[in-house]
């Protein structure tokens, strides 16, 4: 009797061990998620660039972007803020947006190598900036006044 109790106990172990590792390796699935912008029904796959290491080397150094994909700025606190294509090697859309609201769109700038001339600003106070591909805005009808929504 001793050894049939030794096997149900085991047998109970490894259930409740295989049910656990289950439900965590699923709610760790559902947690994972590709963070995103939302514009016009368009979900755009984005990198984060949230700290000050990331923002300097943005998209600098690349040789391309993933199609319909960009990389979103994102700062503490609105203000103007300013960018340059030091480095780049493919243009960009520049999406300038406050809160959830995009406020400009400085389209189809072009790269510039180690000591950039020209430099980008907002129009306006902004805490988020996306970058993507040139041509993604009048390709997909994306322009000043849209809504963005962003998933996190």
């Amino acid at each position: 009797m001793r050894k049939k109790n030794y096997f149900v106990f085991i047998f109970v172990f490894v259930f409740i061990f295989v049910c656990f590792s289950i439900y965590f390796l699923n709610s760790k699935q559902k947690q994972s998620v590709t963070p995103a912008v939302i514009i016009n029904n368009i979900t755009i796959p984005v990198e984060i660039a949230d700290t000050i290491q990331k923002q300097t080397q943005g998209l600098s150094d690349r040789q391309e972007l993933r199609k319909d994909s960009g990389m979103l700025f994102v700062f503490s606190e609105s203000k103007i803020r300013s960018f340059w294509m030091k480095n780049m090697h493919f243009p960009l859309d520049i999406i300038w947006i406050n809160n959830n609201k995009i406020i400009n769109i400085s389209k189809n700038l072009q790269p510039e190598g180690e000591v950039p001339d020209n430099t980008y600003s907002s129009e306006g106070e902004v805490n988020y900036v996306l970058e993507v591909n040139a041509g993604f805005c009048d390709d997909k009808g994306i322009g000043v006044g849209d809504v963005v929504n962003f998933k996190f």
